[in-house]
């Protein structure tokens, strides 16, 4: 068992239907019991952000790695990967028309 301090990084996530409600729920868990409920809705939006973080901070790595191996200036990569940055909150900020 690990000691209370020390953090595992170990997280389950679990489906429930709520008696209360008979409304269906997602759970996160560790050791010391549930962090957090989620709705459907609001599941599928943190799923949606962790996918979309993990993409985004691979290639925020490629980018610094392919700089280190080229011997580029470290400035140089930190100043692409902030111009990235702002151009995909740039995009991340249009309106979805239909």
């Amino acid at each position: 068992m690990a000691n209370e301090n020390e953090k595992t990084g170990h997280f389950w996530v679990n489906g429930i239907v709520a008696a209360r409600n008979k409304k269906p729920y997602v759970q996160l868990s560790t050791e010391k019991g549930v962090m957090a409920q989620f709705s459907m809705s609001e599941a599928r939006q943190v799923a949606s952000d962790i996918l979309t973080m993990a993409a985004r901070t691979e290639v925020d790595a490629m980018l610094l790695k392919f700089f280190d191996k080229q011997e580029f200036p470290e400035e140089a990569g930190a100043a692409l990967m902030v111009a990235f940055r702002d151009f995909r909150a740039e995009l991340d900020s249009e309106e979805a028309t239909r």
